[in-house]
């Protein structure tokens, strides 16, 4: 399921991913200051998707019911 604590972990991780490529490259600083609001903005999105991407309809979640006439 799809929870806050997930959604929050994944917006840390793309955090902390961004922060150690600004410290480790600092040749593309520039390059990663200029990216790094696209990425924040499309985490939510892609957290929403790959956090529900599993999730069903409560409909589809019940096994058929076979009858036997």
């Amino acid at each position: 399921m799809c929870s806050f604590k997930t959604l929050v972990k994944f917006g840390l991780g793309l955090g902390v991913l961004l922060a150690v490529g600004y410290v480790v490259f600092p040749q593309y600083q520039a390059t990663i200051r200029a990216i790094a609001p696209i990425f924040l903005i499309l985490a939510c999105p892609l957290a929403m998707y790959f956090g529900m991407k599993d999730m069903k309809p409560h409909d589809e979640r019940k096994t058929p019911r076979q009858d036997d006439k």
